[in-house]
């Protein structure tokens, strides 16, 4: 049995091999310089297979270490925390340290367990691997499948007891280092046997093996209101107890039983239906997603005229615009609402707060006061609550100060940019680049000049909303620290929208990675798009005073508008082109 688990596992583990080094050469000979100077004999090579099958390793063995240690060591982490607060303040009187350490822990890693029931994937996801192996040379579905979950609960049992030695300096008991392993391993037979009886259930009534929308919506808002549910007993100086977490426990290793029972009623037929039924349901989806995609942006407004005596590329842009207007405009807009009833919420919590206690007059006259502070960029004037200088919003408001570039955040969500350039490929451009003229120098920078400015339109409510947004923190907090920050924050946003928009429209222009079937073709398109998110990530960080960073970005919009436009006109009319 041994023998046969290991033979299986190999092929598997060398079949993923295979297919990581050929999708590599793929995209390296579909990368433009680089892709004709690689030789098609790269498939074969050996010496480079085995140099790639010793690197699939090494990223399997970190994948051990990143996943499994680095989760249950930050919270091994979060919980030394907690017990070193509670003991200092004295808020578990009568618990050991070590009790109150293994009560922590234990807490949070179910909390963490039961969530990964919900967000791991299938078991029966049908991967390339398992296509291969069991519809292509007949391995036994089940044999395969169970290999695999072997495998992946070897790797989890491994990397908890290494992550048990954080436990051990931590302070943690004996019990608890051996007994997380063996709970995980059994909370994980409980959501693959509740896997393996939906579908059971599914096939004995001939229902496809599809996810459902409202049991997703379910988990993901318990999952949300996981977080608040623990943030709130902590902050109250409780902790559940450890008997009550020996019960849940207890309950989880009963169900894990019932899920390990379920995989052996499993057989091999309903394996390899559960595959088939995957392969056919991914197929569908796609299907039904690239229809659904392309159809949204040929979806467009057949009647439209321009007011006005717009002539040229401008009459082009405003009738594209004319026509997409539903497209371009829902996403900004809708994101706005949500910021400004946000902020309304905002404002009425506090108008309520003064009506509950001072009546109807005292809170009309608090409000127009206060509005016309804000207008005049005075001060919050509030008797009722008064702020510490170590409070919640306190807080906000350094981050206000310190860390706006934390609104690129809520800019990337309300940002329409990328999708705007899908829309002028794919509905206008995608014609016009068979004309000669479409693609001269002037033309191209013309044309690019006229859809940036556009893209700032559109994309500069939600900007100002967030500004605006940050600004009422900012007000609420004890006002601005110096003349016109209300200003400057509004226009740090904006400066922050603009570069979206340049940045899309550029890499669009530079590289035009779309297909007529809305697909991302072009491997520097998407390696230029994974670094510049990871400088964002970076940027957000840094601390950086409100005023500075308004003069940084000032500077930084004017010379990268000129360096995209000068970029544009230099290699666009090589780079803009249609992609099969």
């Amino acid at each position: 049995m041994l023998n046969e688990f290991r033979k299986t596992l190999t092929k598997v583990i060398h079949l993923r091999s295979i297919i990581g080094y050929n999708g590599m050469v793929f995209a390296l000979k579909k990368t433009p310089l680089i892709g004709k100077l690689l030789p098609d004999r790269l498939y074969s090579t050996r010496f480079l297979k085995v140099i790639f099958w010793i690197f699939h390793i090494i990223v399997e063995a970190f994948k051990l270490f990143i996943g499994k240690i680095f989760s249950l060591g930050i919270i091994y982490l979060i919980s030394l925390g907690l017990k070193t607060a509670y003991m200092e303040y004295e808020q578990a009187a009568g618990v050991t340290e070590t009790n109150l350490f293994a009560s922590f822990a234990l807490f949070l890693f179910l909390i963490y367990a039961l969530c990964g029931i919900v967000l791991r994937r299938p078991m029966f996801k049908c991967t390339p691997e398992k296509e291969y192996l069991v519809f292509m040379l007949r391995m036994n579905a089940r044999k395969l499948d169970n290999t695999l979950f072997i495998y992946d609960l070897a790797k989890l049992v491994i990397g908890y007891l290494i992550a048990g030695i954080i436990a051990a300096l931590c302070g943690a008991p004996f019990w608890l280092w051996l007994g997380i392993p063996v709970l995980a391993v059994f909370i994980r037979l409980f959501g693959t046997g509740l896997q393996a009886f939906s579908f059971r259930m599914k096939n004995k009534r001939h229902k496809p093996m599809r996810s459902s929308f409202i049991g997703w919506i379910i988990c993901l808002t318990l999952i949300i209101f996981a977080a608040p549910f623990v943030l709130i007993i902590v902050a109250n100086g409780y902790y559940v107890p450890l008997p009550v977490l020996f019960v849940v426990s207890a309950l989880l290793i009963v169900l894990g039983i019932f899920g390990f029972k379920e995989l052996n009623r499993f057989d091999s037929n309903l394996h390899r239906r559960a595959l088939r039924d995957n392969i056919v349901r991914d197929e569908i989806s796609e299907y039904k997603s690239k229809q659904d995609t392309t159809r949204s942006f040929k979806k467009i407004k057949v009647k439209g005229t321009v007011k006005g005596d717009k002539q040229g590329f401008e009459y082009l842009n405003a009738l594209f615009v004319k026509r997409h207007s539903r497209m371009l405009y829902y996403k900004p807009v809708v994101f706005t609402v949500m910021i400004l009833v946000i902020i309304g919420l905002a404002v009425f919590a506090y108008v309520y707060g003064y009506y509950r206690s001072f009546g109807l007059d005292s809170s009309l006259n608090m409000f127009g006061r206060n509005l016309l502070n804000l207008i005049l960029f005075g001060h919050y004037e509030d008797t009722l609550m008064p702020y510490e200088e170590d409070s919640a919003f306190m807080f906000f408001r350094w981050l206000v100060q310190y860390h706006l570039p934390a609104m690129l955040l809520l800019l990337t969500a309300a940002d329409n940019s990328f999708k705007s350039t899908q829309a002028m490929y794919i509905n206008c451009d995608n014609s016009l680049m068979t004309f000669s003229f479409f693609k001269q120098r002037e033309k191209i920078i013309k044309l690019y000049d006229i859809r940036l400015k556009q893209l700032i339109k559109v994309n500069i409510a939600p900007a100002v909303a967030c500004g605006f947004g940050a600004n009422l923190i900012l007000f609420y907090t004890g006002g601005q620290d110096y003349p016109f920050q209300y200003l400057v924050t509004i226009l740090v946003s904006v400066f922050m929208s603009i570069g979206y928009a340049v940045i899309w429209l550029s890499l669009y222009y530079l590289f035009q990675p779309f297909t007529t079937s809305v697909k991302v073709k072009s491997g520097i398109y998407t390696g230029v798009s994974v670094i510049i998110w990871v400088i964002l990530s970076i940027i957000i960080w840094i601390p950086v005073h409100s005023l500075i960073l308004a003069g940084i970005l000032l500077v930084h919009t004017a010379l990268f508008v000129f360096l995209m436009r000068k970029l544009v006109y230099k290699f666009a009319p090589k780079t803009w082109k249609v992609k099969s």
